[in-house]
């Protein structure tokens, strides 16, 4: 019933019961009051969503980078779309939108990007090599790249983890440019 009566997203209950009012489906509920609204409330919020989530993938075409602002996004078109229409959003209700929307990216990214650090096993292998001793680290490994092993082509791999800061290497690769890079597909 609510299907076929209600597709605005902003409607309330008081402003539809004169609609309902003539449905004999609405009419004769065996549902309490407390219900229907319940239901009600539940489907208008289930229509809001899927314009919400309409509205979040036209943010995410026009802005695939997490460093973009909001004001390099066509604001005409996006307030002339489907879902910012039903959504009855204005310009300063689109901004906040995509505002939170991209918060919302930057943690999910940002969470995605910790947990690639902690699987890094490129980090982990220097980190831990800096710190075990013992005849594999301390001896040197040789070049292999023409099969001689002069002294001079031996490195010594002990040394070459102590030279490796780790905080430094973290400090980059969170800088990197590769975190602005990473998309979340949002729905």
């Amino acid at each position: 019933m609510l299907v076929d009566a209600i597709r605005d997203p902003q409607v309330s209950w008081d402003s539809v019961q004169p609609q309902l009012r003539r449905d004999p489906r609405f009419v004769n509920s065996p549902l309490p009051m407390n219900q229907q609204l319940h239901l009600f409330h539940a489907y208008v919020s289930g229509l809001r969503d899927k314009h919400l989530a309409s509205l979040h993938a036209l943010f995410a075409s026009h802005a695939p980078g997490l460093d973009t602002a909001f004001t390099a996004l066509p604001v005409a078109s996006l307030l002339s779309s489907l879902p910012a229409t039903k959504l009855g959003y204005e310009v300063a209700q689109l901004e906040h939108e995509f505002e939170k929307w991209q918060r919302e990216r930057t943690h999910e990214a940002r969470l995605a990007f910790d947990q690639m650090l902690n699987e890094n096993s490129f980090v982990e292998f220097w980190g831990r090599l800096g710190k075990i001793g013992g005849k594999g680290i301390d001896a040197s490994i040789k070049y292999d790249d023409i099969g001689e092993d002069t002294e001079e082509d031996q490195v010594d791999m002990k040394a070459l983890a102590k030279s490796v800061d780790l905080r430094e290497m973290i400090k980059v690769l969170k800088a990197s440019r590769t975190l602005h890079r990473i998309h979340v597909d949002m729905g």
